[in-house]
This record gives structure tokens, sequence and C-alpha cells, in this order.
């Protein structure tokens, strides 16, 4: 719990940071900046924040490797979340890499590496477990005293990633795997388990509509996920079953849905994707859709008016991915310290300064400038 003057102290900071508007000043094109964590080694962890030409704009060490940055909607925060099972998220200061806050769980509760914050930025939404159960929870906090405001069911189990449908309607991305923080990558419900794509209103944590899969899909779980302007969400799948099983692993859906929607997809390809997607993202436009992996080596895009597979591309250990601010053009980044610029309608491709020594971490954003 903070203390008065802990939680004025905070308030303050924050209310003093500028706007994206007011950094970004009269060209927002010269102010593009892109965020990820990244490891040296075992033991070295930092999060980073770079520009369009690769320049690291600054770096700060972590406690624990992180996962997945959060990016604020109109002030000059950048947010990080810890690896599953996460127990911090670190706030900072965008423009001089200052860390504003740390935010830490709830006893017996652990973060799963993604957050997100409300439309209006003045709440932190995050996917929690509580592992004595195995429930899923999603927890409401002020941004500017760090305090929880509100918390309910994420009608399911293993709330990975979480995104906005609109100003009310979260969609969160169950991904059916019970875990406990003292053996985390041992599932403990491995036969009986099930993944659920949920609807939930924010005001009042009621569920409005629930995807799950067929029996024999089950052992798909639902990991990551993004939404476009026409409401479609795209989710990437990884599954746990046997090796030589020959499964979908991509599928979209929208807030009307009784199933997934499977995409089309060569059998050589999605072979090739070792049964585990990364990142999952729209371009600016909303029209081409990417889904990474890194156990494939691949990259996967779609056009989303058509659901017609495009092409793909191969980068080792990729796995990070975002829009860039032009249509049909991402950024990527892989665990060789690579980042590409890539655009899979003109097969055009830009890489920037390689750190041959970082290990980028899995996800990648853009930060709204």
């Amino acid at each position: 719990m903070l203390t008065r003057r802990q939680l004025l102290t905070r308030g303050a900071a924050l209310s003093g940071l500028s706007s994206w508007k007011v950094l970004a000043g009269n060209d927002s094109s010269k102010k593009v900046l892109f965020a990820s964590a990244f490891s040296l080694n075992q033991d070295q962890h930092f999060f980073s924040v770079f520009d369009q030409e690769g320049k690291i704009k600054w770096q700060q060490a972590l406690p624990e490797r992180a996962h997945a940055p959060i990016v604020h909607p109109n002030k000059s925060i950048i947010a990080v979340v810890a690896r599953r099972p996460g127990f911090y998220i670190d706030l900072y200061d965008v423009d001089s890499g200052k860390r504003i806050s740390r935010i830490t769980p709830e006893m017996d509760h652990h973060f799963y590496g993604h957050g997100l914050f409300s439309p209006d930025g003045l709440f932190l939404i995050t996917q929690e477990n509580h592992y004595p159960s195995g429930q899923g929870k999603i927890f409401i906090r002020s941004v500017a005293t760090g305090e929880i405001v509100n918390q309910f069911s994420s009608y399911g189990i293993g709330p990975h990633e979480s995104c906005l449908l609109d100003s009310d309607t979260l969609v969160v991305a169950n991904g059916g795997l019970q875990t406990h923080p003292d053996n985390d990558r041992r599932i403990l419900n491995l036969e009986t388990m099930q993944a659920s794509l949920c609807f939930i209103s924010l005001k009042t944590g009621n569920l409005i509509n629930k995807l799950t899969l067929n029996e024999e899909l089950h052992q798909l779980s639902i990991r990551h996920l993004d939404i476009n302007k026409e409401g479609s969400v795209a989710v990437g799948f990884q599954y746990q079953g046997d090796k030589w099983d020959d499964v979908p692993l991509i599928a979209v859906a929208d807030i009307n849905s009784n199933q997934f929607q499977f995409l089309p997809l060569p059998q050589d390809i999605n072979r090739r994707l070792k049964h585990y997607c990364g990142s999952v993202a729209y371009d600016a436009s909303g029209e081409t859709l990417a889904i990474s992996s890194p156990r494939g080596d691949l990259v996967v895009y779609w056009q989303a008016s058509s659901w017609k597979y495009l092409t793909h591309h191969n980068f080792q250990d990729v796995c990070g991915l975002s829009p860039s601010q032009n249509p049909n053009e991402f950024l990527i980044t892989t665990g060789k310290g690579k980042r590409i610029f890539v655009n899979p309608i003109t097969n055009d491709k830009l890489t920037l300064a390689r750190m041959p020594k970082w290990k980028w971490d899995n996800h990648l954003h853009k930060l709204r400038v």
C-alpha cells in the first residue's frame, strides 16, 4: 500500500509529463519511436526506446526479463510488463527515460506479460493469475496512484493479452493453461485445458460473448491478438498437443461470432510455424494482418478484406512485430539483434543498425507520437 506522501509524489510526477502532441511538435514524422525489451544474457535484461532510424533513445536495466510494452494514449508514458510469471510493471517518462513508478501485483497473483491503458489514460488494465485457484482476473488500477479501483473475472484460465474493441469492451485471450509460479512452465491442466476469447464490459465486468474451441482442438492456447478498425479480432494460437498433429494456428472473430474462422495457409507453411504463433498485428490501415513465429523463423501475412493468404518472410528467431506509420508496413525484431522494416505487398525490406549482442524480446510497440 502506498503512503499518502508516495501517492502525492507519484501524481505530481505524472501530471508534469508532456503530451504526445507537445513532444511531436509540428513534424510528427520525425518523432516515430518504438519500444521493446531485450536481454544480453540470462542475467542482464533491459527496456529500450529507439527511433525509426534505429538510434537508441534510452535504455534502462530491469530486475527480470520483460515481455511487452504498454503505450499511454495521451501522455509521454511507456510501461513494460514482466514476463510470466511477472511481478512488476515499470512506468517510464518517454522523453527522459526516467522510471516514474513500479506496480506490483496483489498477494497470490502475477502478471501475464501484457496490459493496456484505458482510452482516456486514467487507468491501467492488467491480466493476472490468481495462482492458488488458477482463475484468471482482470485488474483496473489508477495510473496516478497505482491503487486498484476494480477487479473481475477474465471468464477463463490464463488471460494472456487483451485489447480494447471500444471504450467499454475488453477482448481477452484466455490461454487456458493453469500454471503456478513455483514451476511456471509446467502445465497443470494439459488434459482438460480450454482456451477462450472473451468480450467483457469494462464498466460492469459482465461477459458479453465467449468463444471456445471444439474438443479436438482443446489444446490450442490463445495467447496474442489484435483488432482492426472493422472490429475483426485476429488471434494466434500455440498448440500444446502432440508435435506431429496438424492443426490450424490463426483465426479471426468478432463480437457477434459464435465460432472462430480459421485463416487459410499453405500446409507446408502451417507446419513450419511449429505450433507456435508469437506476435499478432494489423498494419496502420487495418487491411494487412501479420503473425510471427520465432520457432518457425517466419512472418506470415493475410489480406483482411478477403482473408486471403498473401506471402511470408523468413527471419531467424523473429517475434517482435509492430505496424509502422505507413500502410502495409511493419517493423520486426529478432532474437538475433535485427530490426527490419518489411512490406509484404511490395516485398521491400529495410534493415536498421543491427545490435548483434541484443536478444530482442517477444513484443514491440510503436509509440503514437
